[in-house]
């Protein structure tokens, strides 16, 4: 979107509107199978769900709040691409997509915490026992490499759905310029996906050193 604005090319815009609209059926999938997710912890790991609410209970709170204003960004954003157009307006919405990257990547490093600290967990004694320091908990040994090798992975594997989509769109297309277009989006797709895959390794490698 911000090339198109600079370049004032609307290919580029139109290719930023159908990276969004497959992110947003993503985005819901995604929603849906996190409360599957969470409802299954509560019910089949009661204790593990109480223990991790009693350390991350400060954090899972403004989860839920960062959500729902990623779930509000994300709505806005999509749903008033075409009403944003045009002089401030167009910077209005260039910045609200900055801002919903911000808050999803947040949230994924919220994530990330609960996830590391059950396989590296740090601000505990060795009984289990928290000793208060949450910045701790969070920050542990695994956080880091887990934070690099997602946002690096999550951008491979983002352009290469949207490649996947580009595909199948160019294949049921009827006319020269839309063959074109998706075409030209596939590539474009393909291009973040492999720039991303390249560097993904390293930060496998980076994270394997520190489990180990």
């Amino acid at each position: 979107e911000a090339i198109g604005m600079k370049t004032r090319d609307e290919r580029y815009d139109r290719l930023a509107y159908e990276f969004i609209k497959v992110s947003i059926t993503a985005y819901s999938l995604t929603a849906i199978l996190g409360g599957l997710l969470l409802f299954s912890l509560i019910l089949f790991y009661p204790h593990l769900f109480q223990y991790l609410s009693s350390i991350f209970k400060e954090s899972m709170f403004y989860y839920a709040l960062i959500f729902f204003l990623e779930s509000a960004t994300l709505y806005i954003y999509y749903y008033g691409w075409h009403w944003l157009q045009g002089g401030f307006r167009k910077w209005i919405h260039l910045t609200l997509g900055l801002v919903l990257n911000a808050v999803g990547t947040t949230l994924m490093f919220l994530a990330n915490a609960w996830l590391t600290f059950m396989m590296s967990p740090a601000g505990v004694d060795l009984a289990g026992v928290f000793s208060g320091d949450i910045w701790g908990a969070i920050h542990n040994h695994l956080w880091n490499p887990i934070n690099l090798h997602r946002v690096v992975a999550n951008v491979a594997f983002g352009g290469s759905i949207v490649g996947a989509y580009a595909a199948f769109k160019f294949l049921s297309a009827t006319s020269a310029a839309e063959k074109a277009h998706y075409d030209w989006m596939g590539y474009t797709a393909n291009f973040i996906a492999i720039s991303a895959l390249l560097p993904l390794p390293f930060a496998g490698y980076y994270l394997a050193a520190e489990i180990y």
